[in-house]
C-alpha cells in the first residue's frame, strides 16, 4: 500500500469525525442542551455504554466477520483505515464515544441503548475483575505448589 495514499485516507477519516463532531455539536445546541451541566452519573453510563460498544466492535465475535473481511481487502486504502479503527480499541473507542453522545443527548429513545450498553460495560468490567482474581488465586497457588515441591 501507498504510504501518502493511506495517509490520505487515514486524514480523511479524522476529517470525518472532526465534521460529525461539529454536526453532533449543533445537533445538541439545537436541542437546548448544555452538555457541560451533565451530571456525573450520566457521564458514567456514557462512558460505560462507550467502552461496551468498543469492546464489541474491537474484540467479540459478533464483529469478527466484519473484521475478518476488513483484513483481507487491504489493497484498498479506505478499507485499511477502517481496519486500523475497528481493531484499535483506542481509536474505535473515539468513534464510539461519539455515537454514544449522540445516541444520549439526540436520538429519540437512544438513552435506552446507552443504558443497556452501559449495565453490559459494568457486567464486563466485573467478569473481567472475577477473572482477574481467579488467575490471581491461581497464581499464588502455583506457586506455592512449586515452592512447596523445592522444599
Amino acid at each position: 500500500m501507498e504510504k501518502p495514499k493511506q495517509n490520505a485516507w487515514n486524514f480523511a477519516s479524522l476529517f470525518v469525525y472532526f465534521i460529525l463532531l461539529i454536526l453532533s455539536g449543533f445537533l445538541i445546541e439545537k436541542k437546548g442542551i448544555d452538555i457541560t451541566e451533565t451530571s456525573f452519573k450520566d457521564l458514567v453510563i456514557i462512558m460505560l455504554a462507550a467502552y461496551r460498544m468498543t469492546r464489541i466492535v474491537v474484540f467479540e465475535k459478533i464483529f469478527k466477520f466484519f473484521r475478518d473481511f476488513i483484513r483481507t481487502k487491504e489493497k484498498f486504502a479506505v478499507l485499511n483505515t477502517i481496519k486500523f479503527i475497528v481493531t484499535c480499541p483506542w481509536c474505535m473507542g473515539v468513534w464510539m464515544s461519539l455515537i454514544a453522545v449522540l445516541l444520549f443527548f439526540v436520538i429519540p429513545y437512544g438513552k435506552i441503548i446507552v443504558y443497556i450498553m452501559a449495565i453490559a460495560g459494568m457486567a464486563s468490567l466485573i467478569i473481567m475483575l472475577a477473572n482477574l482474581m481467579v488467575l490471581t488465586v491461581y497464581e499464588k497457588q502455583r506457586r506455592k505448589h512449586l515452592e512447596d515441591d523445592l522444599d
